[in-house]
């Protein structure tokens, strides 16, 4: 299935320019964000834990499931381990993982509709911003759709490491499991059994060592933001439509393919009706992998993460882009849409190189502030974990219930919850939003932070402002207090 040299080298094939592509805007966005995304940092802490010696958790001697992938998390414990720099070490593995995405998925267009489908996929793949944003941003889900490809052919050439490719997808991520029982129809019956039995020892191993398979943040997400299903969840999907539903993508990654759902939406129908035939083969099960995911996310109408897209939107741009050879005749649409890709960069730089500073320079300066000024061991409460808990060696009090399972139990309780916590937990530092403070409503999630102003007002007593981060944010502005001695 992997082209050979000759090919993958031939500037007229659908490689080695989208490669080249690839690479370009993986150089530039790099060197304007030097950081991860704020919820990597969550897994880096974990895995330099691990690396370190203190097991597969979050605080010492705390065993709280709160990574969301435990083969992401132990490919990052082994970085740490080798004394790699976990942003470097994610941004080189994706951005070899979405090489082997674009080469396969290529390669698998060619032969079941034509090379100019393996064009159209390759070239949103290179060119489109998101996907490289998704590649920089240190989480796992660009592997994940690797991982789906790669099983996919293995699985219909009943290779050898068939089974434990589709358990690698099991167990990647919670949506993975869905996506290898789909690529597990076109398995041999051998490879269905070997992936079964290492999905087990894995599950098995994390029941064994956390004391439940489910991980505590997902469990904490689902309770505290809610599945509201199809409706509510509609920037799952709303984008597809070349028409509004009373409202704009409210999504900016949704809105970017809204931009051109008159053409994307059907090339999908017409991608659809001519995939059907090969739905059992590699490509067709690949993409019914990537699909079962984002209908899983749309029906439930899981909280949107923007990392998370990137798996259905390989899917989809891969049925669309079979259908639209057949449905444009002539090169003008396809100028138009490159146009649109490479004028998106002008937008969606700044857009993702913004989203980096306003972490770095919250959630960043805050970590700096807590090195200086705090002691190893000290409890701080927050709702940004990632890069404070990354840098800063202290106990983290997890206000989202993440690592902190307690918190989200006390949440669904009813008001008063951040007080409650506090008198149970007494932590040395509290990293508060001000509008929080200010409007007494929590910044994500249920459960109301307060019963009353009185009762903030008696709780903010025991503690004085130590400083406040990034003034300019209104309430968005982060306030660290210190607990009086």
């Amino acid at each position: 299935m992997w082209p050979s040299a000759r090919e993958l080298l031939a500037p007229r094939g659908p490689w080695l320019v989208p490669l080249l592509v690839m690479l370009a805007a993986r150089v530039l966005l790099w060197r304007q964000i030097p950081y991860a995304a704020e919820d990597a940092y969550i897994t880096f802490r974990y895995a330099k834990h691990l690396a370190a010696g203190h097991g597969l958790v979050y605080n010492p001697g705390e065993r709280v499931f709160g990574f969301s992938s435990p083969l992401w998390t132990l490919w990052n414990g082994l970085g740490h381990l080798l004394g790699a720099n976990p942003v470097i070490w994610t941004r080189l593995t994706t951005l070899a993982t979405d090489a082997v995405v674009l080469i396969l998925v290529a390669a698998l267009l060619r032969r079941h509709a034509s090379v100019a489908a393996a064009w159209c996929f390759a070239g949103f793949f290179a060119l489109w911003p998101y996907v490289a944003a998704v590649g920089l941003s240190g989480m796992e889900n660009s592997t994940l759709l690797a991982l789906i490809v790669v099983a996919a052919v293995l699985a219909e050439r009943g290779h050898a490491l068939a089974g434990p490719a589709l358990a690698a997808v099991a167990l990647m991520r919670p949506e993975g499991i869905a996506a290898a029982a789909v690529l597990m129809l076109g398995a041999r019956w051998r490879d269905r059994l070997v992936a079964l039995a290492l999905v087990v020892l894995g599950v098995g191993a994390l029941a064994l060592y956390f004391g439940s398979p489910l991980p505590q943040s997902v469990a904490a997400k689902s309770q505290l933001y809610g599945t509201p299903g199809p409706w509510a969840g509609r920037f799952w999907w709303e984008w597809l439509l070349p028409s509004l539903l009373g409202r704009f993508p409210v999504m900016t990654e949704g809105l970017h393919v809204f931009l051109m759902s008159v053409v994307f939406t059907p090339a999908l129908v017409a991608g659809a009706r001519s995939l059907w035939p090969a739905r059992g083969s590699a490509l067709g099960l690949a993409i019914a992998a990537c699909l079962v995911v984002w209908l899983g996310y749309a029906l439930l109408g899981v909280a949107y993460f923007w990392w998370y897209l990137i798996v259905p939107l390989g899917g989809l741009v891969a049925v669309a882009a079979v259908g639209l050879p057949r449905i444009v005749r002539g090169p003008g649409i396809y100028v138009a849409l490159v146009a649109l890709m490479a004028g998106l960069w002008t937008l969606a730089v700044h857009l993702y190189i913004g989203r980096a500073q306003n972490e770095f320079y919250g959630f960043g300066a805050t970590a700096n502030y807590l090195v200086r000024n705090g002691r190893a061991g000290d409890q701080v409460m927050l709702e940004p974990i990632g890069m404070v808990g990354y840098t800063v060696p202290m106990t983290v009090v997890d206000e989202v219930g993440l690592v902190t399972p307690e918190v989200a139990r006390r949440r669904l309780a009813g008001p008063g919850w951040y007080t409650d916590v506090v008198a149970a937990r007494r932590p040395e530092w509290l990293v508060v939003r001000r509008g929080v403070l200010r409007g007494g409503q929590a910044f994500a999630g249920a459960g109301a932070p307060f019963r009353s102003a009185a009762e903030r007002d008696a709780m903010l007593e025991r503690y004085t402002i130590a400083t406040v981060i990034d003034t300019t944010s209104g309430d968005q502005s982060l306030i660290v207090l210190r607990r009086r001695e």
